[in-house]
């Protein structure tokens, strides 16, 4: 190697060499932490050891009718669309962030004519022409570059629990309204049967007044009770139009047959899944693993700030080609290597307080990781007892309902023997009509406090949705 070369050499080698060194004693990464919250409940009030929610629990209710729009929902439904674009930018922000690991190669080419005339020279003309390559490499001295990566890296992650959140959100609110469209259809089953024996009942009182059995004051008053129940069809009418518009949106439709949503009856309830302990949730809750994800990304956004502060190695190289002709281009060439180590000296503290406000954001995830774990378990304990009330007000109201038909056949057989008015008959019929749709809603609630126990539980069966 001529001495020239060797000079080249070691100017270049010497500061790579020194790199190496540095870089592999003194790069900043986040310290290994456990952030599952100290005061954690250790149980749930319904206590069970282990907990299995892998499975599509939606098919517990065993209607097709109900799979189906689930099914289109998770495929169609605008959130979850919105949350697949959310986690496709997240995942090329990832890859931006990883691409300055690499080195970066460029091009240029040029080409200019010149021309001069004057008026004492012949008329001249020149072409130069240039073509090069240029590539530079940052050295990741205290790994900076690595530290962005795997923030990014993370935040991608927590992009894909948000998706799997979304997938959560979006099964629960349809079979939400799925249940809330069965309890409409069930309760205008219930007025248009109890209007039909109204009605029947009416033209008894009219068969008993042409006797003077009964007086006109019953006739009104029968017909008051039809009006009102009448009157109460209606906006039940008008909510299933509703719940059906809200169903289309929520699979991510213009509309939805009626005739493809033809249940009328509530489907059947079996015991409570297992749902382990509170600290399950920490995995089986994918809003929790996102905020926990961006938690770790925020510090590995600390490390790189710190990075940052200090002495950054950059290596470049050129080769470029020029000539007056561009058949002759290649004649001419210039290589053109160096290392460049630069570092901040005054710079108004704006990489110290970059620094401070990362921490700050940190603190910020913390708080939100934290928050997320607690809300999670008081949910769970929220449907726990919410399906636990709705329960014994079911048992109540199957009593209360017993007495009010014994007490509505006494009151009718009462007046039929001319010992009682009609007004204790009608009273007693609205009565037990309002008992037995007081049975439906409350089956409502208890199906949804169901729902809202599988959401709060999470579970691994959003896993087959992502790729």
């Amino acid at each position: 190697m001529e001495p020239e070369q060797g000079r080249k050499m070691r100017i270049i080698l010497v500061p790579i060499l020194l790199a190496i060194t540095l870089s592999a004693c003194a790069i900043f990464k986040p310290a290994d932490s456990d952030y599952r919250p100290a005061v954690l409940p250790s149980r749930f009030s319904m206590y069970s050891e282990q907990a299995d929610l892998a499975g599509r629990w939606w098919k517990d209710f065993d209607s097709r009718e109900l799979s189906w729009l689930v099914d289109e929902a998770l495929s169609g439904n605008f959130t979850v669309k919105e949350a697949w674009a959310r986690l496709e930018q997240s995942r090329y922000a990832a890859r931006i962030a990883g691409a300055d690991k690499y080195p970066e190669l460029s091009y240029r080419a040029g080409g200019a004519v010149w021309e001069r005339k004057d008026k004492d020279i012949p008329r001249t003309t020149r072409e130069d022409w240039t073509l090069g390559l240029a590539a530079s490499y940052e050295v990741d001295l205290w790994g900076r570059v690595q530290s962005e990566t795997e923030s990014a890296d993370l935040l991608a992650r927590a992009s894909g629990e948000d998706l799997k959140t979304a997938l959560m959100s979006v099964a629960g609110e349809i079979t939400e309204k799925w249940i809330a469209l069965v309890s409409n259809k069930q309760q205008q089953q219930l007025f248009t049967r109890q209007l039909a024996l109204q009605k029947q009942l009416l033209k008894v009182i009219e068969a008993r007044f042409s006797l003077a059995r009964s007086t006109a004051l019953d006739i009104y008053q029968q017909q008051q009770s039809i009006e009102q129940i009448e009157a109460a069809l209606i906006p039940l009418q008008s909510n299933e139009g509703v719940l059906l518009r809200q169903l289309a949106l929520l699979a991510g439709k213009a509309s939805i047959s009626e005739r493809r949503l033809v249940q009328k009856t509530f489907p059947t309830l079996h015991d409570i899944p297992a749902i382990g302990l509170p600290a399950d949730l920490l995995a089986a809750r994918p809003d929790v693993r996102a905020a926990g994800l961006r938690l770790k990304s925020g510090e590995w956004a600390i490390a790189a700030a710190k990075a940052d502060r200090l002495p950054a190695l950059k290596l470049t190289a050129s080769h470029t080609y020029a000539a007056d002709d561009i058949g002759s281009i290649f004649d001419n060439w210039l290589l053109n290597l160096a290392a460049n180590l630069t570092g901040p000296i005054f710079d108004g503290g704006r990489r110290r307080l970059e620094v401070e406000r990362t921490k700050a954001v940190v603190d910020e995830r913390l708080a939100a990781y934290s928050k997320s774990v607690f809300t999670a378990v008081k949910e769970v304990e929220d449907a726990l007892a919410e399906e636990e009330q709705y329960g014994r007000t079911m048992n109540a109201l199957a009593r209360q309902l017993e007495l009010a038909e014994k007490t509505t056949r006494v009151a009718r057989r009462r007046y039929l023997y001319g010992d009682s008015d009609f007004l204790n008959v009608l009273v007693q019929e609205l009565n037990t009509l309002q008992v037995q749709q007081d049975i439906i809603i409350a089956q409502e609630r208890l199906h949804i406090s169901r729902i809202l126990l599988y959401r709060a539980l999470g579970g691994s069966w959003v896993n087959a949705y992502i790729n």
